[in-house]
């Protein structure tokens, strides 16, 4: 069962027009069940001479889009009496070893990353299964201490794990490369990878390729055709995130860098590079139900990029373009805020755009009488009012978090339609994006079309899908250094963003937070007088 909503988009996409299976299949890749089901379907064929899919769009072309449609539709949902965290942990867990997976295949030179990533995928599948419908057995073999657990599988199971797991797996149709994972015959045995290790540690250089020719420790012939097999990069895959992610330790750390190095053939460096990258990229894009990314650790490798005291006035124009985010520190205190000369500032700054009177006599009032709003409600409505007319902006809206900070939910909106798919927008709050990182941090944030990717990714596709903006602004409302908002706006599709803009945006950002702690303060006085 799934309880994911990437079948509808499919279907749409094939009502629209003719996506090709790679298409598709892209799509589908972040849903293992429904990309199960359908390479099953394909290769449940019993002639012996049937052609056996290896990955989900050839499986797909041997359906054609009418099977397609028909597995999109009746993919069961996931029942609430089902252990559906572990289940989506275990599936996440999966999806991140296959697309590292795939990742050291295509850095490799192979023509197979395709084969690797459905095949590293599904060799988990049976995991998901016994999740699901066998959670508290699983629960009790994974509470065991690790030499025990096998020993605790047949108490609790009644066979072998691993065993058991192989036979699910051929009862589902699973591509070869997946049950030949969980057979004992594996690439390489306990001795090899320690050899792999001490080469790689041997070889370490930042600039040179490896070579085992001038050095100490050489490489058997028959790892370096072992480097060669699909399996390989599954093995490496699961030894690299068993050491890196379960292990913070720099020794541990350090041996699966060295292996990893080893087996790919390439220096330290850009091994540790290739890995950061591609563990961003995972955590990016497969955002199960229910899941903490394990992979935390990696975003601690390019903090460098967004340093604290960074302002849009202290770094050059050609920087900010990239970066785009500006830090809250740089935002003037509320004593500073001088209304009646936002005109001089403006000039200063070499732009012609100056914001209407009302815009500039919130920010007034809500600096000099906060309490003479009624209420929170009363004051946020007004500013994404002025926000969109005063700024001169197309859209604005103020999502309001819920009191466990994991959802946001657009309450008080300006210039946005009935029809419009903004107007109520609500979403999980998932780690990995903007919404998480202005949920932890108070912070003002402008996309562009020329920040950097790593920063154009922060924002989640189902939002990008909404707004159909490629520039936009984002800013954290923080009262009493918790998180209550997040406030967004854009501009016509035709239409750049001016630099003072945002920073009218950031004030006004500012005097709420200012005023609607004011209100929380009377209420409080008034409840305890």
């Amino acid at each position: 069962p799934t309880a994911l909503s990437l079948a509808p988009t499919c279907i749409k996409q094939m009502d629209e027009g003719s996506p090709s299976y790679l298409d598709l299949a892209r799509i589908l890749a972040s849903d293992p069940v429904i990309s199960l089901t359908l390479m099953r379907k394909a290769n449940q064929n019993p002639r012996q001479t049937s052609v056996f899919s290896k990955t989900l769009d050839h499986a797909m072309s041997m359906l054609g889009h009418a099977q397609i449609r028909e597995v999109l539709t009746k993919t069961p949902k996931l029942e609430t009496k089902y252990g559906y965290r572990a289940y989506y942990q275990a599936q996440n867990i999966s999806l991140t070893r296959a697309s590292l997976a795939q990742t050291f295949a295509e850095a490799k030179g192979t023509q197979k990353g395709n084969d690797v990533f459905w095949g590293s995928l599904f060799a988990d599948a049976a995991e998901w299964y016994l999740w699901c419908y066998a959670t508290p057995l699983m629960r009790k073999i994974a509470s065991c201490p690790q030499a025990h657990q096998k020993q605790e599988a047949e108490v609790q199971l009644g066979c072998d794990l691993n065993a058991l797991q192989l036979e699910i797996l051929k009862a589902l149709n699973a591509p070869e490369l997946a049950i030949q994972s969980k057979q004992s015959q594996h690439c390489l045995s306990s001795r090899d990878w320690a050899m792999m290790a001490k080469f790689g540690q041997a070889n370490a250089r930042p600039q040179a390729p490896l070579s085992g020719q001038d050095s100490a420790i050489e490489l058997s012939p028959s790892l370096k055709i072992a480097r060669q097999n699909p399996l390989f990069f599954i093995e490496l895959s699961r030894f690299y995130l068993h050491y890196y992610l379960g292990n913070s330790e720099p020794k541990q750390i350090s041996r699966a860098l060295a292996v990893t190095s080893a087996g790919l053939n390439m220096p330290v460096d850009e091994v540790r590079s290739l890995t950061t990258q591609g563990l961003i990229k995972i955590a990016r894009q497969y955002r199960l139900p229910f899941c903490t990314s394990a992979i935390t650790q990696v975003f601690e490798d390019i903090r460098e990029d967004y340093p604290e005291n960074e302002t849009t006035h202290h770094v050059t124009p050609q920087k900010r373009a990239i970066t785009s985010v500006s830090s809250r520190q740089s935002i003037p205190k509320h004593g500073s805020i001088d209304v009646t000369s936002q005109k001089a500032k403006a000039s200063e700054s070499k732009t012609v755009f100056t914001p209407d009177k009302s815009f500039l006599e919130l920010l007034r009032k809500m600096k000099e009488s906060p309490a003479s709003f009624s209420s929170g409600a009363e004051l946020m409505g007004q500013l994404a009012n002025q926000i969109q007319q005063g700024l001169k902006l197309e859209r604005s809206a103020i999502y309001v978090l819920n009191k466990d900070k994991t959802r946001l939910k657009s309450y008080f909106t300006s210039g946005i339609s009935e029809k419009d798919p903004l107007k109520g927008f609500e979403t999980q709050i998932i780690k990995g994006t903007i919404f998480k990182v202005l949920s932890e941090k108070p912070a003002a944030v402008w996309l562009k079309p020329s920040s950097r990717k790593e920063v154009a990714d922060l924002v989640p596709m189902n939002f990008k899908q909404t707004t159909q903006r490629d520039e936009s602004l984002f800013a954290s409302i923080f009262v009493r250094n918790k998180p209550v908002a997040i406030l967004y706006a854009d501009q016509a599709q035709n239409k750049a963003i001016d630099e003072a803009q945002f920073r009218y945006f950031k004030l006004a950002t500012k005097a709420l937070e200012a005023a609607l702690a004011a209100l929380r303060n009377k209420q409080s006085n008034h409840a305890n007088p």
